[in-house]
């Protein structure tokens, strides 16, 4: 009986000891992501200490900037205090993110076009390759795994990126509509970056690709309504109502925004992550109806209402655009609200019903010629679980 008790008490110390350390190990574990992360942010403040030339250059130029930070046109609040996380207007049954693997074609960057065509290829999320007037123009580019601060750990892609940066082809034009960490990503420019020709990123995001090694005199920054003109393509920075930032310290410090691309022949726009507002309107009023719209209209929950449109309301915002045809962004490749992974698409393809806008929703990986859009509005969604 004693021994018995001897080697009960024996292995409680054991246990406890296990326990301990496993506790230890996990302390120590946090401590060191807590003050890593204190480091990346630190170093994401560092980048706004703006000497009095670059303030006085943004609220210059800048009606939105208030020598501190940037703001949208109208009253905006990122959370909405005691809303319901139930989003009543969902439509799809599936899960938050994909059972089956997402159909991935690989990209064909190199295809012939007709005499005056363009072509894009959605790589996913809000990254697209545009080939247009002998230019190749990739927006927000992320061609990783994971969307984190971090390495190790983060929001993990749905699927293999379609791409990795040496499939790429030179890039004359990389532009990025803001700064969040699934449009901005340090280790997709660090691989880019020796292939690409120029940058042009809204106020303050200069910052950033500086501290990311690329070359200053690579940078073109833009205010809302900015132009820049690349021989007959005109491109111009314009308003969307987000925010920006890369930790709770460096908020609103740099600028996000939407692009319109406009030459002789069409007009594109790229809405960046954007809620619904009145912008959409003033952008017709002053470019015209477009041929083609990318349009945020996922990630979206009522918690959040003004920081991404619900499908709806991307809809809406197309037909303030005078779009004939839409592509919906910003979906298919991360989990970053808890709407099911499809349901961006689903009532987005809905809401077009009986309307004049084509919904086009090409495979992740596949190029689109503009002149045979129409055989893209495959429903390839509907296969997957």
């Amino acid at each position: 009986m004693g021994e018995k008790k001897k080697t009960t008490g024996k292995r409680v110390m054991i246990l406890a000891a296990v326990w301990t350390l496993g506790a230890v190990i996990v302390l120590v574990a946090v401590f060191v992501l807590a003050l890593f992360l204190f480091v990346k942010c630190s170093a994401a403040v560092a980048d706004f200490s703006l000497p009095a030339r670059d303030r006085a250059d943004y609220a210059q130029r800048a009606g939105n900037f208030d020598g501190k930070g940037f703001h949208n046109e109208r009253d905006f609040q990122i959370m909405l205090r005691g809303a319901s996380p139930l989003d009543d207007g969902i439509v799809s049954g599936k899960e938050t993110v994909p059972k089956d693997p997402i159909p991935v074609v690989r990209p064909d960057f190199h295809t012939a076009l007709d005499p005056g065509d363009f072509s894009f290829t959605w790589l996913g999320h809000s990254t697209l390759l545009l080939r247009l007037r002998e230019m190749n123009i990739l927006f927000d580019p992320i061609l990783t795994r994971l969307v984190s601060p971090v390495r190790f750990t983060g929001v993990k892609r749905f699927s293999d990126p379609p791409a990795a940066a040496d499939d790429l082809p030179k890039i004359d034009l990389l532009i990025l509509t803001h700064d969040h960490y699934d449009h901005l990503d340090y280790q997709t420019i660090r691989a880019l970056d020796g292939k690409v020709e120029r940058y042009i990123v809204p106020l303050g995001v200069e910052h950033r690709l500086r501290r990311f090694g690329v070359a200053p005199e690579k940078i073109t920054k833009m205010a809302w309504w900015e132009e820049i003109a690349i021989g007959s393509l005109k491109i111009a920075c314009t308003p969307a109502r987000h925010f920006s930032g890369r930790c709770m310290l460096d908020r609103d410090k740099t600028l996000w925004c939407s692009f319109v691309l406009a030459d002789e022949k069409r007009k594109i726009f790229v809405s960046g992550d954007t809620g619904y507002d009145a912008h959409f309107g003033r952008i017709r009023e002053r470019y015209g109806d477009f041929d083609l719209v990318f349009t945020d209209g996922a990630q979206y929950d009522p918690r959040w209402p003004s920081v991404h449109m619900k499908p709806e309301e991307a809809f809406r915002a197309i037909g303030d655009l005078g779009a004939k045809y839409a592509v919906p962004i910003h979906w298919g490749a991360f989990r970053l609200a808890n709407h099911p992974w499809d349901d961006s698409a689903v009532r987005l393809v809905r809401a077009a019903e009986g309307s004049a806008v084509s919904i086009i929703t090409p495979r992740i990986g596949e190029t689109v010629p503009f002149n045979s859009i129409e055989r893209y509005r495959q429903r390839w969604y509907e296969d997957v679980r």
